[in-house]
């Protein structure tokens, strides 16, 4: 039986990770990147991810992808783009449902992974999703309302998740 190569064998391939974070797919789709691991078998990095819609959104379901199609660039939907494109989620547009959705799982995650954090013990809910928008584009609507409390919500998330900076000595 051969041994497998180790961590630091200067015969594996190089391991080209794909940066944790928050990602949308050429189609629309959010997806967050947990990390990048090596296949025993193939040797090949594969991104591990799990998608933020749908039953992503409440199984937790972990998914891999070879990390060199998840970087991958290429003709989809008629041009020529990412495969993945990395969001900053402090930059995300909120505007729509499944972006809201995208950040807010994506930020409950990320505290889930900093420390066993619950985001919404430690910090507070983030406002409910409107139910009662009649569709005809009203000054107000619930919708505006709720993607600036939304905006609110994520400013306090992301100052939440950032690490505490131990203030220099005096001199």
């Amino acid at each position: 039986m051969t041994p497998q190569p180790t961590v630091t064998d200067p015969h594996l391939p190089a391991l080209h990770a794909t940066a944790p974070g928050l990602y949308r797919h050429y189609k629309g789709g959010w997806y967050e990147v947990v990390a990048t691991a090596r296949c025993s078998e193939t040797l090949q990095g594969m991104t591990l991810y799990r998608p933020l819609y749908g039953a992503g959104l409440t199984d937790g379901a972990l998914w891999v992808r070879p990390a060199a199609m998840f970087h991958e660039t290429g003709l989809f939907g008629g041009k020529v783009q990412p495969r993945f494109m990395r969001h900053d989620p402090a930059q995300l547009l909120l505007a729509d449902l499944p972006t809201a959705q995208a950040l807010i799982a994506h930020l409950r995650s990320l505290a889930e992974r900093q420390g066993g954090i619950v985001l919404d013990q430690a910090l507070r809910v983030p406002p409910p999703e409107p139910t009662t928008c009649c569709g005809r584009g009203c000054n107000g609507c619930v919708w505006e309302g709720f993607y600036a409390a939304l905006q609110h919500w994520r400013t306090d998330a992301l100052a939440f998740l950032q690490p505490n900076e131990v203030p220099s000595p005096a001199c």
